[in-house]
């Protein structure tokens, strides 16, 4: 075996090694990893399986196989997701879904306040696309779900008030998070810096946000890159419904 073919295989393992630590890093799930990983496995096989030796023949199963089939699954688990929703594989699954009715009941109450009171607000619940990028620049709280917490945060004149806030789960990861306004240029000129925030970080993800209006108290949402301007609450009940779901 080359020196070239030896530091392929030597550089296989241990991006192998690197991986089964840290599968869940944001940098597997990108294009240029996946052909990288994919590119060593390949010639990391080849130049086992030329050597012609039945003891490496052994490792390349024990060795590259395993780890191979393992590593792809967890590398492309968002590409697996996205064709079995869109072949309908998964369409069984989200039938066992419901909704998350703690952080629906602690939601409604605090946009209820928020809107009575006039207080504006900005709050975005994290889906299935990762919004890490956006709660790395902002201030992060790591702190549960609540009216009292989620109202104090928008309070004229306090700290926090500017800005969105983000939840993942029953968590309030962060506040003061700006998102880029929409380029759109079809929207009402009534609609403010929060509205057209809230249409951009639809554009970029498919986040739900709820956006309370401080000049008229008119609350809206914005999902899949859409706006409806002054719902019921009746209406957000329905949207609470169709987004706020957990396995």
């Amino acid at each position: 075996m080359s020196n070239f073919g030896l530091l392929i295989i030597i550089t296989y393992f241990y991006a192998v090694f690197v991986l089964l630590l840290e599968t869940k890093v944001t940098i597997i799930k990108a294009g240029i990893s996946k052909v990288i990983f994919l590119l060593l496995s390949g010639l990391s096989l080849y130049f086992l399986i030329a050597d012609n030796d039945p003891v490496l023949d052994l490792w390349v199963e024990i060795l590259i196989y395993l780890p191979v089939v393992y590593l792809l699954f967890v590398t492309f688990t968002e590409d697996i997701h996205h064709f079995a929703k869109k072949t309908g594989i998964k369409s069984y699954k989200e039938k066992t879904m419901i909704v998350n009715n703690d952080l629906a009941d602690h939601l409604y109450n605090a946009v209820d306040f928020l809107s009575k009171n006039r207080i504006g607000a900005l709050i975005t619940i994290e889906r299935t696309v990762d919004l890490s990028k956006i709660i790395n620049k902002a201030l992060v709280l790591n702190a549960d779900v609540s009216k009292e917490l989620l109202t104090s945060i928008f309070i004229p004149n306090t700290p926090l008030h500017d800005g969105a806030v983000i939840i993942r789960g029953n968590k309030i990861l962060c506040a003061k998070a700006y998102y880029p306004s929409s380029k759109r240029t079809d929207l009402p000129m009534h609609f403010g810096t929060r509205h057209r925030a809230a249409i951009g970080i639809s554009e970029q993800s498919d986040a739900f946000t709820i956006i309370v209006s401080e000049e008229t108290g008119h609350v809206s949402v914005t999902v899949n890159k859409e706006i409806e301007y002054n719902i019921s609450r009746e209406t957000l009940n329905l949207y609470f419904e169709k987004f706020l779901k957990i396995q």
